[in-house]
């Protein structure tokens, strides 16, 4: 048998998504108690795997980073989520509704957000995931913003580009991050200001 055949029967080996679950799981579990000090090692140990099942899952730690933004996402039922904001009957109701979902979503995420944010400018990969990651998210803002433009309700001066960049950055992970938990304000008190920030700012 060729070395190459015997690297293909080995990755399929290694290829059970009980295997995966259980590693992206484990990694998630390790980033909420240590925050960026995870390894691809304390990885494997908490998941009861080899580092060598870690490595033909996901090759590096950033592929392992990587996989598990979409491992949360399926976890935290992210579809269903996206489903409920852009469901809403209005495009100022879908606006208010992404605001409370972000604030709750974020809230999940935050120690995986902050690995991402700060190691992306070492990682290129990395950085590619969360930039794609990021301009998903605006295209769902400028869907919001559309539907408020087209229901002639965004104020003078906006065009729903301008305003769905300005919602994407005011609640992106680092502020809401900064106000709950530096400057400790409750989820309600996020939704409340923020919400009434981008209501004065942006609707007529």
């Amino acid at each position: 048998m060729s070395s190459e055949v015997a690297h293909d029967d080995q990755q399929a080996a290694y290829g059970d998504p009980e295997t995966r679950r259980r590693i992206l799981q484990a990694t998630w579990e390790l980033l909420e108690e240590r925050g960026a000090a995870v390894t691809l090692a304390s990885a494997a140990l908490r998941a009861g795997v080899s580092r060598q099942a870690v490595y033909l899952h996901f090759r590096d730690r950033s592929g392992l980073l990587v996989a598990l933004v979409d491992y949360i996402d399926l976890t935290l039922g992210a579809a269903k989520l996206r489903a409920h904001v852009h469901g809403a009957p209005t495009g100022v109701e879908s606006l208010e509704r992404w605001i409370e979902t972000m604030s709750w979503y974020t809230a999940k995420i935050d120690k995986v957000a902050q690995v991402a944010e700060s190691s992306q400018y070492e990682d290129a990969a990395l950085a590619a995931a969360w930039r794609d990651r990021m301009n998903r998210r605006l295209d769902h803002l400028r869907s919001i913003t559309g539907r408020i433009a087209a229901e002639g309700r965004l104020a003078e001066g906006w065009t729903p580009g301008t305003a769905a960049e300005l919602i994407h950055v005011v609640t992106m992970p680092g502020p809401w991050r900064e106000l709950t938990r530096e400057v400790e304000w409750t989820a309600e008190t996020y939704v409340k200001h923020v919400g009434d920030m981008l209501r004065r700012s942006l609707l007529n």
